[in-house]
């Protein structure tokens, strides 16, 4: 016996694989797109937040410099005079202060001068911290505007299972006097 489908179960077929499709093709194609560009709208306010900002300062800098020449006057000491060294400790340790590390030991290395062109400052740390704020602390050195980098580092467990010492051999590049 051959069985008749009639119009009605055609019609229906075709109307639940349409939704089907119309199913897999929003959830796979049109949502993504509609995510990633929220995503992407919240990231240009933010961006655009952050330059608002930066712009106010950069109006306001000249009256900031202004006024702090005002009152102190030993904040004029030119970029050569300072030390590059204590300039660097002191970079260690605000990056170490905001990422939560805590400094065990700090020992200068010296300086190497790289054909003449370049100078190299070795600073050796000693810290403790947990995992996460290691994280922050490495990726804080890496991106700061003081070009320090991590040439060696090892990561040692302590008897407390939250806490890691850590070992880092830090450089900053500068060019040569």
């Amino acid at each position: 016996m051959q069985k008749i489908v009639t119009k009605r179960e055609k019609l229906i077929f075709f109307a639940t694989i349409g939704v089907i499709v119309f199913a897999v093709l929003f959830n796979f194609l049109i949502v993504p797109v509609l995510n990633r560009g929220e995503i992407l709208n919240k990231e240009i306010s933010y961006n655009l937040a952050k330059l608002k900002k930066y712009h106010w300062l950069l109006a306001q800098s000249e009256r900031i410099k202004n006024k702090s020449s005002k009152f102190s006057p030993s904040a004029q000491i030119s970029s050569d005079v300072k030390d590059a060294t204590i300039v660097i400790l002191s970079e260690l340790e605000e990056v170490a202060r905001n990422s939560n590390v805590k400094i065990i030991d700090i020992r200068p290395q010296g300086s190497a001068r790289g054909a003449n062109l370049y100078k190299e400052t070795l600073i050796d740390v000693r810290t403790e911290a947990s995992a996460e704020n290691y994280l922050k602390f490495i990726y804080n050195l890496q991106n700061s505007l003081s070009l320090l980098r991590i040439k060696r580092f090892q990561l040692t467990a302590k008897p407390n299972p939250q806490a890691l010492e850590g070992n880092f051999s830090i450089s900053q590049i500068s060019l040569s006097d």
